[in-house]
């Protein structure tokens, strides 16, 4: 090989081109007037969190930003949401179906692509898709919340450790993490939960055009395979991404073959681009699923796959306790 191309400028062996280079060069030769017409793709994975979050979860902030990148690029006809994930906060959740709201008020349609798992609120914040598609074998539903107040007096009991205090009115300390809830606030609590799964309901009743009633039938917490969803109206299509994208271009207007599909993702920061830098120049890969549509860093991805205890249990904090999240639904 060095006889035919030529040594390399450093190190042993022949001059040539990564894969990644020369994948990224048959890209920019691929693309021509096809970039004035795409279908842009937002990948959600993980459990549902406000604010940002790491690799593995889905930060509202993170998610809203990249959605709104979508909707203000005049090139983006359409938006694919793949979904992958049980759910978690019913804030965050909520905040993430607006900013999805918003691209169709922009006049753009919305297709939710539903990966392994599409339950809880990783539903609610597609209920208003234009377009709902999930495999065969997908797990959604789920359609349900509940209420999550962390307290630590029975562990505190077990040291012979106790809080005391003087309040001016029943709800002071109401909330303090040494002290059991008192009734009243658990009542308060749990009105909270119950008219926020009212509002799940009408939410979905809304998207898919079905009554309250007929929702609260298939809901209470149930899960369903996506071949059972389709049946009881909660999915419209059985299919995966590829599928969502040519009927996100459809629904825009695009005829196949002439229009570009493009991954809306959060941009590294100058550490994660050297790291990146380093282990494409090493060839090293790490695989991510389809769903991402492209290779990530390996490191990135390592940091997915071993959370620790605690940090799988950063999801535990809604501002108002409220969560719609399947707990025996688990992303792979």
């Amino acid at each position: 090989m060095v006889d035919l191309v030529g040594k390399a400028d450093m190190g042993e062996g022949f001059k040539g081109i990564g894969l990644t280079d020369y994948l990224k060069q048959l890209r920019s030769h691929d693309k021509d007037d096809k970039d004035d017409r795409l279908v842009a793709v937002v990948s959600l994975r993980g459990a549902i969190v406000p604010g940002k979050a790491p690799v593995g979860q889905i930060g509202a902030d993170t998610a809203v930003k990249l959605i709104k990148a979508a909707r203000t690029n005049d090139k983006v006809k359409a938006l694919v949401l793949r979904i992958d994930s049980p759910g978690g906060s019913v804030f965050a959740s909520e905040v993430i179906r607006q900013a999805v709201l918003d691209v169709q008020k922009a006049g753009k349609p919305v297709i939710a692509s539903y990966g392994t798992v599409a339950a809880s609120g990783g539903y609610w914040i597609s209920a208003n898709a234009d377009e709902i598609w999930a495999m065969p074998e997908t797990i959604t539903g789920s359609i349900g919340i509940f209420g999550m107040i962390t307290t630590f007096d029975q562990s505190l009991d077990m040291l012979g450790v106790h809080t005391d205090g003087v309040g001016t009115t029943q709800l002071a300390g109401a909330f303090d993490l040494t002290r059991p809830l008192s009734p009243m606030v658990a009542d308060l609590v749990q009105s909270s939960i119950e008219h926020g799964y009212g509002k799940f309901l009408s939410i979905v009743a809304e998207g898919r055009s079905m009554s309250v009633e007929a929702v609260d039938a298939i809901a209470q917490g149930r899960v369903w395979s996506g071949e059972t969803a389709l049946e009881l109206g909660l999915v419209d299509h059985l299919g995966g991404l590829d599928d969502a994208v040519k009927a996100a271009a459809q629904k825009a207007g695009l005829e196949e073959g002439d229009y570009g599909v493009r991954h809306v993702q959060e941009q590294l920061d100058p550490f994660e681009n050297f790291i990146v830098s380093v282990l494409e120049q090493a060839q090293v890969r790490g695989m991510v699923p389809d769903s991402m549509g492209q290779t990530v860093p390996v490191v990135a991805d390592i940091q997915g796959r071993f959370m620790t205890a605690m940090e799988e249990l950063q999801w535990l904090k809604d501002p108002k306790g409220a969560y719609a999240i399947c707990m025996h639904c688990k992303v792979n």
